[in-house]
């Protein structure tokens, strides 16, 4: 009786083993699959899409794993030209990422976070966002600065705010410029 007994723990035993080991690996790979994604999203936001929306949601396991994974989806869903009114997805990043220094990261989840407010018409929620995107962008990205301060300006025009918009625009402009000639530079 007690080696019956023990066989079915030891059988309960290995199978809690084994789904925890293929729960671990499949994790695992998601992170590496995040991490490829985001390095092909800019140039293949198609491919990053369809891949990020194939993503189990049971296998990101971590904060961070689900935060990265809603940033990375926020972008490629922006940079497929669909305009995405649902704030869920981005705040998820938000959560994460504003709990955290200076970081690219963090600005950019306040940026989509803004773009959702935006296509919601909610241009005082958007203007907020931007204005957070804007401080930590202004200090470790230089290009999501430039669309930050292009998406502000947007938005001012949309509100008949003619004076912000100019002003806006042309912080973009310098901003653009300023990383060009910075890559101008770099190639010399």
């Amino acid at each position: 009786f007690v080696m019956i007994l023990y066989r079915r723990n030891m059988k309960r035993l290995f199978a809690i083993f084994l789904i925890v080991l293929l729960y671990s690996c499949a994790s695992s790979e998601v992170g590496t699959l995040l991490r490829d994604v985001e390095s092909y999203i800019v140039e293949h936001p198609d491919s990053a899409l369809t891949v990020l929306e194939s993503v189990d949601p049971s296998f990101l396991r971590t904060q961070k794993m689900r935060a990265n994974h809603a940033l990375l989806h926020a972008m490629a869903l922006d940079k497929n030209y669909i305009d995405v009114t649902d704030d869920s997805i981005a705040q998820v990043a938000v959560d994460y990422y504003s709990r955290k220094g200076i970081s690219k990261n963090k600005a950019r989840a306040y940026y989509y976070l803004g773009i959702a407010y935006y296509y919601q018409k909610d241009y005082d929620k958007a203007i907020l966002e931007f204005t957070k995107a804007e401080k930590v962008a202004e200090l470790c990205d230089s290009l999501y600065w430039a669309m930050t301060k292009s998406i502000q300006a947007k938005v001012y025009s949309s509100t008949y705010n003619d004076i912000e918009t100019l002003s806006c625009l042309k912080s973009a402009l310098n901003i653009y410029l300023s990383i060009s000639d910075y890559k101008k530079a770099q190639s010399v």
